[in-house]
């Protein structure tokens, strides 16, 4: 699976020539274009790539634009990460994405070795909808060093963002019960 993120169309576009992930989280709002805009253009182009418009926008005639131009479910913010993390599931079981929840097992307790247990901290807050400033508050640390957690955090999971942090320790079973 290729995982990229863009902040802009252009960029987007771009990591798409470079990889072919197996889902996109679309915002509509982007700084130079409608995300509604990517989303027909990669249907016309007969990409068949799932598309999960993840927005601000919430009202009826947006969410079924999205869906009518291609787009294969839509949440508005805020947003549950669990439930993202169960539609992206879901959509990725309609594709046939295999689940990898054998290997999961063993990457669990690798992981769990791994990971200090403030990063673990730090995950079950990221999970909980801290942001930075809340967490350096909890943990009475600068921004600057939650940052630096957040690094090498996302670096042992092999993620490229929070969200993507959260969904692969959900994968893999790291944050039940927290």
């Amino acid at each position: 699976m290729g995982c990229g993120e863009a902040e802009s169309i252009r960029e987007a576009i771009a990591t798409l020539h470079q990889k072919q992930p197996d889902l996109i989280v679309l915002d509509i709002l982007l700084p130079d274009g409608s995300g509604l805009e990517l989303c027909q253009s990669l249907r016309e182009s007969g990409s068949e790539i799932p598309v999960l418009f993840l927005t601000c926008k919430d009202d009826s005639e947006d969410m079924i634009a999205g869906l009518d131009l291609g787009g294969d479910d839509y949440m508005t913010k805020p947003f549950d990460p669990n439930i993202l993390v169960s539609r992206i599931k879901a959509i990725l079981r309609r594709q046939g994405v295999q689940d990898k929840k054998d290997s999961a097992k063993s990457t669990r307790e690798e992981l769990i070795e791994r990971l200090t247990k403030r990063e673990i901290e730090m995950l079950t807050l990221i999970k909980a909808g801290y942001t930075n400033q809340e967490i350096a508050l909890h943990f009475q640390i600068s921004i600057g060093t939650v940052k630096g957690y957040n690094n090498q955090l996302f670096g042992k999971l092999g993620a490229k963002n929070r969200t993507h942090a959260i969904m692969l320790a959900s994968e893999i079973g790291l944050l039940r019960g927290s």
